[in-house]
């Protein structure tokens, strides 16, 4: 069973991007395998506070997000 776990700054996932998200990194899976292994893929979205995020050895958080670090 591929188990897929995605850490990501809360706020930037949307119902929509969420979905699209799951679709699409199950859709790589299948891509790699089969179809067959499609109902066997999880994927699980964990948001995280940007404050308890470390980038460069520093934590993010108000005015240093992904966006100052790329």
């Amino acid at each position: 069973m591929p188990y897929i776990d995605v850490s990501i700054f809360e706020g930037r996932l949307t119902p929509q991007t969420q979905e699209r998200l799951i679709a699409a990194l199950t859709d790589a899976v299948v891509e790699v395998f089969d179809e067959s292994i499609r109902e066997q893929t999880w994927i699980v979205l964990n948001p995280v506070d940007p404050k308890r995020w470390g980038i460069g050895g520093r934590p993010c958080g108000p005015g240093r997000g992904a966006e100052e670090v790329g």
